[in-house]
């Protein structure tokens, strides 16, 4: 097992949540900076309600009308920060997680980690495009395994360049889910500008049983993630041979 599970979390979503909330930054005056953002909010908007009940009922002219505008702009630049704030605070697997899925996943349930653009790639070398994805998610569907996975954030952009769609379909995850033959709650499309690298490995990190299916040895991942490529098992690749299609490594 990868990690420790000193609080017994079910699933991904609550063991990512206590190991943000456990961390000395996060505990360091926590509950005394949550009373205090409450006791702020509560007065801008019990000040804010107060004028707008002054106004409604004719107590006040309409020279309060800036006064109003203004903090009204205020609470809502407030809302915006703290909400902005709270969502930085999320593990960022749970944060840009459009699906919504990941925090679901339980630690008890085998996974199979796709990294669906490599092996994307490795089917449209063999003439063979979105084949090979498909037919291991569905062998390893079939043996109980989980399935996530994660596409680089051009995966659009390549599928429509090799012609798996025409030219101004509009994008669509259930393009992805028609081309792969996967499910909704599968996939993880991860934001520009990053790679899906560092999500696969994390996720395998806190995953205690699962794998990944990459051609990938994530060499340049190796000092940051020596738990998760401790033996020959963590990673299982993908092999083409004229139409047949092998899961390296993987015992049926």
């Amino acid at each position: 097992m990868r990690n420790t599970l000193a609080s017994k979390p079910v699933t991904l979503g609550e063991l990512l949540t206590n190991n943000f909330d456990s961390q000395p930054s996060a505990i360091a005056g926590s509950w005394i900076g949550r009373t205090l953002l409450n006791l702020a909010n509560f007065s801008l908007l019990a000040c804010l309600s107060a004028l707008l009940l002054w106004l409604f009922l004719g107590e006040t002219d309409l020279g309060m009308a800036p006064v109003l505008i203004l903090l009204a702009t205020l609470t809502m630049l407030w809302w915006l920060l703290n909400r902005s704030a709270r969502a930085h605070k999320q593990h960022f697997l749970l944060r840009n997680d459009r699906q919504g899925f990941m925090r679901e996943l339980r630690l008890d349930e085998k996974t199979a980690v796709f990294d669906g653009s490599n092996i994307y790639h490795l089917g449209h070398k063999h003439g063979l495009d979105a084949q090979p994805l498909g037919e291991v998610v569905d062998l390893l569907r079939s043996q109980g395994y989980r399935i996530v996975c994660f596409f680089d954030a051009n995966i659009f952009y390549t599928l429509g360049k090799h012609g798996a769609f025409s030219s101004g379909t509009r994008h669509s995850l259930a393009m992805l889910e028609s081309i792969f033959g996967l499910k909704k709650n599968e996939i993880y499309i991860v934001p520009s500008g990053v790679q899906a690298d560092k999500y696969i490995l994390e996720c395998l990190n806190y995953l205690p049983i699962s794998f990944a299916v990459s051609n990938d040895r994530y060499r340049d991942y190796a000092h940051k993630y020596p738990s998760v490529m401790k033996d020959n098992l963590w990673r299982k690749g993908v092999k083409i041979s004229g139409d047949e299609i092998r899961l390296l490594q993987h015992r049926i």
